[in-house]
Parts: C-alpha cells; sequence; structure tokens
C-alpha cells in the first residue's frame, strides 16, 4: 500500500473556471477563525479506521492461510493485525484523509480566497476555481473549489479512480465549524466509502505548522 501526504500544489496547466461552485461566500458566512477538534461531536476516525485494517487484516489472513495450506507450509500466522503495523498504517491513512485535531481558517476578499492551515498541511484555496492537483498515489485529480450554498467545498476527482469530497460550514445555532471528508473509488480499500464527520470549538493560539515536505519545497 502506498500512501503519502497529499500534494495539493496547483499545476501550471490549471485550467477554466468551473460552473460547479459559487466563486463568493454567502453574505453571513465566514469560517475565519482557529478550530479545536470536538472529540465528542465528531466521528471516532480511529475506531473507524482501525475497524476496517482489521477486516482488511482478517481478508488477508484467510487468504494466505488457504495458499499455505495447499503448499504444506505451516507457518503460524497472528490472530490480528500487529498493533505496531496498525499504529503506523493508521498514521498514514490520517494523513492522507488529513485528519488534524487543529485547523485554522482565513478567508478574505468575501470568500474567494480561502487558506486552510492544520498539523499535517498548509492549503490555498480561490473559489470557483478548477485545476490539476495530485492525489496520494500520485495521480492527477480534476480539483474544484468553491461555496455550494453555505458549505465551502474542496472536490477532486481521478479519472476511472478515487473521489475525495471535503465540505466546511459553520453551525450558526452554535458558532461551531463542520467538516466533512468522503471518499470514494480508488485502489485504497481501506478508504473506499469512508465518510467522516468532525466538528470544531473556536479555540485560542495559532495552530502549530505541519511538518516540512522537501519533496514539496517552499510554502508560500
Amino acid at each position: 500500500m502506498h500512501l503519502r501526504l497529499f500534494a495539493l500544489l496547483t499545476l501550471s496547466c490549471a485550467y477554466g473556471a468551473s460552473h460547479a461552485y459559487e466563486a463568493s461566500a454567502p453574505l453571513d458566512v465566514d469560517l475565519s477563525g482557529r478550530w479545536n477538534l470536538n472529540t465528542t461531536l465528531s466521528d471516532d476516525a480511529n475506531a473507524l479506521l482501525l475497524q476496517r485494517l482489521e477486516k482488511q487484516f482478517q481478508l488477508e489472513r484467510r487468504r494466505r492461510a488457504r495458499e499455505e495450506a495447499d503448499s504444506g507450509d505451516q507457518t503460524p500466522l497472528p490472530e490480528s493485525i500487529p498493533a505496531p503495523k496498525a499504529s503506523r498504517v493508521l498514521a498514514q491513512l490520517r494523513e492522507v484523509l488529513g485528519l488534524s485535531p487543529t485547523l485554522e481558517i482565513r478567508q478574505a476578499d468575501g470568500g474567494s480566497k480561502l487558506a486552510i492551515d492544520s498539523e499535517v498541511s498548509q492549503r490555498r484555496f480561490t473559489a470557483g476555481s478548477r485545476s490539476l492537483v495530485s492525489m496520494p498515489e500520485g495521480e492527477l485529480a480534476d480539483s474544484q473549489v468553491g461555496w455550494a450554498g453555505e458549505w465551502f467545498v474542496i472536490e477532486r476527482k481521478v479519472r476511472r479512480g478515487p473521489r475525495v469530497i471535503e465540505r466546511y460550514r459553520l453551525l450558526k445555532k452554535t458558532g461551531q465549524l463542520q467538516a466533512s471528508i468522503a471518499w470514494s473509488g480508488g485502489s485504497e480499500e481501506i478508504l473506499a466509502g469512508i465518510k467522516l464527520n468532525q466538528v470544531f470549538d473556536r479555540g485560542d493560539g495559532a495552530v502549530p505548522p505541519p511538518p516540512q515536505d522537501p519533496s514539496l519545497g517552499p510554502v508560500p
């Protein structure tokens, strides 16, 4: 399984404006702020991902058991995924999904410009735009970003590959930030069909910068 951090650098061959999403936010919508994950109101991403990891491991374990039975190999197999391996893969999956306990969002120019910084990435968006971006396995995806009503949407689609949709909005009754991510298709079976919903409370202090990825070069 080849996994790495989203490389969301817009390529110089970005093309044409998208008509799917609006370039401006509704007048009363501003996502700006520093946000801390509310674990009580959010889906337990770790539990969901570990459940998927264990299911995949058991399928692989049964497959290997059949092959070894046919070959006469009696090498014992572990009953469950080893903890070190589970922790390592879980961290990789969280990184691919861009999951972070903190967010800092800066919105400008009527919502046409958004910066979303977390503990794993620093990203810049122009609402209403369409471009090509890199996905976790290196595929090029058609990326469309912008406003769909009160939601700010980041959508990426690889032809005959994965489709990822992120959405952000304010919960007017509580002043909290709601974020969701849905992943469909692609070769990453663990992530296929996954949907996560998160709620963030307003917080103080700056979001810690993500670790520098030398392959991406300097962050603007």
